[in-house]
């Protein structure tokens, strides 16, 4: 016999004839598919067929816009399990409800893993008999309908239920009893049940089990978190929303049309930056490319996790439209990464490193740990690791071939600020890869009869201005108004969660001449933490058209309105660039702010800052609290 899993997906069917004595014209006949696999656990893991296995998964909300329902055909399913797979995923929650056959056939020929839900969400459990008794009937239905398909492993009551958890371990603990063969839980990130054997949640009594975003540094796990006394699903991860693409608008053909979208377009139009559309997609979805690659890694790297699921590798279109997918609602690619880019840190074996920080100064050690996350189908007997550290030309500057990285800064002759790129390679087909930032030790720059640098915009300011002078304004953040500044984009999406930081990410104009020396993308990445995490977000909306903030920050898209951390203009006759960064706290465990300051420094004594949008100092004084 032939054992069914995520890499083998060997399929039986069985042909049972009812013939009466005599009379074969009278036959009936019935078949049905299914697979051969065991499923259990151990104290951190699901098991299947007696080996451990790691979930990698996405959570399926029932999003058919072209239908207004759940396709009902193979065809659709098997070409969304082979999307799953191909971006190096095993696994699908179905998010509170069930879906057809259709669906699980595809699974079991792709090698999917299901969880599958009742229609049972929040307050569905508060004491109501009719209800009980719909869902006591349902249980029994799925179970009967499904549960020969290999595919379904994970049954699950619903999701984030609250009420009567005594109903809820009636069904569970009823179920287990009905069909031994899928694992059993009461509800996704709500209340445990004695007859849990796995559980979904964001927190645990030990810690939080999540992981929603990112940090500028990799070594860091859930393993405290997951250490309870059944398996541990990390709920929902991810959920980093991204500005929508509005080139989606005429993929809406079918019942549901995109009037969400057309109305936050306009409304864009009328604030003067429609232009700009595609650049705020593309940038705040680097950064939510970069939040899963994050996200994602330091679950890999948790030994005693049994897994996550993603919210989610598609859009989901209702609750006020949340595009946090790196696929749009039809299931197709936004352009933001491939497959292949992908599986590098999403796939059965992956290559994982751990290290303290994104950011260093040229004569500090960078040190770092090889790990390597493998639940595929065959084990590394000794795994051949490779390192190369490259800069921006791809020219290698360092290289080893130990587990254990440690790099001499000094030794790459960092005399300028470089963004460096460390790429690991495990084996023959492992390779993975992470952006490091190395910058000088320099003194911070400081006020001369070139460039005046001031925290306000009082009397001295104003006069150097008014001379044709040159100022650089760095008010405290705490005394501007604004939002707060952070480096995440927002969670899930802004009409939902109306809490901050309602922005996503910000567009840097790259090319403009305070990055000369600070290198940087259009999108934020590990570098702009230490700067973003110290900033304010100035409200710009109101400004002349002609202010282009430099470090444009990207507003929720129900909003719109054009925001800035750093911007320059002609002031009074002189020269003004604005920075609404602490330059003071801690600044000298931040050397990307400082290379920042250094850059922007070079810019302003040089003849390129010729600032053209006029401002007056009343629109400017308008920016303090």
């Amino acid at each position: 016999v032939f054992l069914w899993d995520e890499f083998h997906h060997d399929l039986y069917t069985v042909e049972c004839t009812l013939c009466p004595v005599n009379d074969s014209s009278s036959a009936h006949v019935v078949k049905t598919t299914f697979g051969m696999r065991s499923v259990g656990r151990d104290a951190h893991h699901i098991m299947v067929n007696g080996h451990r296995v790691h979930l990698r998964g996405t959570v399926e909300n029932a999003v058919f816009p072209k239908t207004g329902h759940a396709p009902v055909e193979d065809a659709p399913w098997e070409r969304i399990m082979g999307i799953v797979k191909s971006y190096g995923m095993n696994h699908m929650r179905f998010h509170s409800w069930c879906p057809p056959d259709a669906a699980f056939r595809a699974a079991d020929k792709a090698g999917v893993y299901l969880e599958i839900e009742m229609p049972m969400w929040g307050k569905d459990a508060l004491p109501d008999e009719r209800r009980y008794d719909f869902f006591r009937r349902e249980i029994r239905a799925i179970l009967k309908e499904y549960g020969n398909h290999p595919s379904f492993l994970l049954y699950c009551n619903g999701n984030e239920i609250q009420g009567n958890f005594d109903f809820i371990e009636e069904l569970t603990s009823t179920a287990e009893k009905l069909d031994s063969r899928h694992l059993y839980s009461g509800s996704t990130a709500r209340t445990r049940i004695p007859s849990d054997q796995y559980y979904i949640s964001q927190d645990t009594p030990k810690g939080a089990a999540k992981v929603y975003e990112g940090r500028p540094g990799t070594d860091w796990d859930v393993n405290m978190a997951s250490d309870v006394d059944v398996p541990v699903i990390s709920h929902e991860s991810g959920q980093r929303c991204m500005y929508p693409d509005f080139d989606e608008i005429p993929k809406f053909d079918g019942p549901v049309r995109a009037r969400n979208l057309e109305l936050w377009r306009n409304m864009l139009k009328d604030n003067g930056m429609l232009g700009q559309a595609k650049d705020f997609f593309r940038a705040s979805g680097a950064l939510t490319v970069l939040e899963y690659k994050a996200v994602m890694e330091a679950l890999l790297r948790s030994s005693l996790s049994a897994g996550f699921q993603l919210l989610s590798l598609n859009d989901f279109t209702g609750q006020g439209y949340a595009p946090v997918g790196i696929l749009d609602p039809f299931w197709d690619s936004k352009g933001l990464v491939s497959p292949e880019q992908w599986r590098s840190f999403c796939a059965p074996s992956v290559v994982l490193l751990r290290y303290e920080k994104s950011t260093c100064f040229n004569d500090e050690v960078f040190s770092a740990r090889v790990e390597v996350y493998n639940y595929s189908d065959r084990p590394f007997r000794k795994a051949d690791v490779k390192w190369t550290v490259s800069d921006e030309d791809g020219t290698i500057l360092a290289h080893g071939n130990a587990g254990k990285i440690e790099i001499p800064l000094t030794r790459l002759n960092v005399s300028a600020a470089r963004e460096l790129t460390l790429t690991v390679n495990a084996g023959k087909t492992l390779t993975n890869s992470w952006k490091i930032w190395v910058y000088p030790r320099a003194a911070m720059p400081s006020s001369d009869d070139n460039v005046l640098y001031t925290k306000d915009l009082d009397s001295t300011a104003q006069a150097r201005l008014s001379a044709g002078g040159k100022v650089v304004w760095m008010p405290d953040p705490s005394k501007t108004k604004g939002r707060k500044s952070v480096f995440h984009n927002h969670f899930w999406n802004p009409i939902m969660f109306a809490w901050p930081p309602m922005t996503m990410g910000c567009l840097m104009h790259d090319d403009m001449g305070m990055f000369a020396d600070f290198p940087t993308s259009y999108h934020t990445d590990w570098q702009w933490w230490d700067i973003l995490e110290y900033a304010k977000v100035m409200e710009l909306q109101d400004f002349p058209s002609g202010i282009v903030p430099f470090i444009q920050v990207i507003d929720s898209f129900d909003s719109n309105r054009k925001l800035g951390i750093g911007f320059e203009a002609s002031v009074c006759g002189g020269k003004l660039l604005v920075l609404a960064m602490d330059a003071e706290k801690d600044i000298d465990k931040r050397p990307a702010a400082r290379q920042l300051l250094r850059s922007i420094d070079k810019y302003v004594r040089g003849d390129g800052f010729a600032p053209r949008a006029v401002v007056d100092i009343e629109e400017l004084q308008s920016l303090y609290e």
